[in-house]
């Protein structure tokens, strides 16, 4: 560490400084990051993101790396930890961790989660070596652009808090902290939601070169029957195409042989949720 690296609270800086500075503090990384303004806000909102308590690493003038902590109550989360290459290799990693874990005793929290791509070893070790726990599996699956399109009608968008609300209604218990209904209460653009018969619903995000749904839900009351399947293939066909996918955020095994059943294939690339108790 050098005397020219420093760090402010994110609520102390611009919006483009954190986009840097978390696009910089990935630069190299396992998957590629590119991050803007917008999709750093709505990162925050969705993620609950405490800007009192996240912070902006500079190198100099320049931004450099990120920290993101989000809260819910007493658990809170690293959203993201990055280290530019300035400022890499140095321990300077560790040194924020092992500080946002006495922060988040100091604060009361029962539990810091945190979620690590695999083949991400290095990171992974290190949050081993300072306590952290494998708490379970997280994979994503992918349906493929070529799949034959369904003949039946297109999906028609509903209001995003209808669909918002029907995901929080039918969501399955202890789900991760990116599908948990709370992750959506002020869902906006560029969400978008669609629903069928008030008994499942999907939203996603149409805006990149893929389709990314971000929650898909239903009612377990009406499951087997189809709906699910019903609703994905309406999608297909709104989006003919263009390739669905759904992020290594979903708990390994919660929704594997609906997916195989649907004709989505699960992803390579998986996670680990890990977690530490502070009590």
């Amino acid at each position: 560490m050098t005397s020219a690296i420093s760090h402010r609270r994110l609520s102390e800086c611009s919006l483009e400084d954190a986009a840097e500075g978390f696009t910089t503090g990935f630069s190299g990384y396992v998957v590629p990051m590119n991050v803007t303004v917008p999709s750093l806000q709505l990162r925050i909102e969705r993620d609950h993101v405490d800007p009192d308590e996240s912070f902006v690493y500079f190198d100099g003038e320049k931004p450099a790396g990120i920290l993101l902590i989000g809260r819910r109550g007493d658990l809170s989360r690293v959203g993201a930890i990055g280290m530019g290459p300035t400022i890499r290799g140095r321990g300077f990693g560790r040194s924020v961790m092992l500080n946002a874990i006495e922060v988040a005793k100091a604060r009361g929290d029962r539990k810091l989660i945190l979620e690590v791509i695999n083949t991400n070893e290095r990171a992974r070790d290190l949050y081993l070596s300072l306590g952290f726990v494998i708490t379970r599996k997280l994979v994503g699956f992918g349906r493929s652009r070529k799949l034959a399109v369904p003949d039946v009608v297109p999906a028609e968008e509903c209001e995003l808090g209808t669909a918002a609300g029907m995901l929080a209604r039918f969501a399955d218990a202890d789900l991760t902290w990116q599908t948990d209904p709370r992750s959506f209460q002020r869902a906006g653009p560029p969400l978008k939601g669609f629903a069928l018969d008030g008994k499942a619903a999907v939203l996603l995000d149409d805006t990149g070169r893929h389709v990314r749904l971000y929650g898909l839900a239903v009612d377990p009351a009406h499951r087997r029957q189809g709906l699910g399947r019903a609703l994905t293939d309406a999608l297909a066909v709104r989006y003919q195409g263009r390739r669905f996918f759904i992020i290594e955020n979903v708990p390994d095994g919660l929704i594997d042989r609906f997916m195989r059943r649907i004709g989505w294939r699960k992803s390579t690339l998986t996670q680990s949720e890990m977690a530490i108790d502070l009590a």
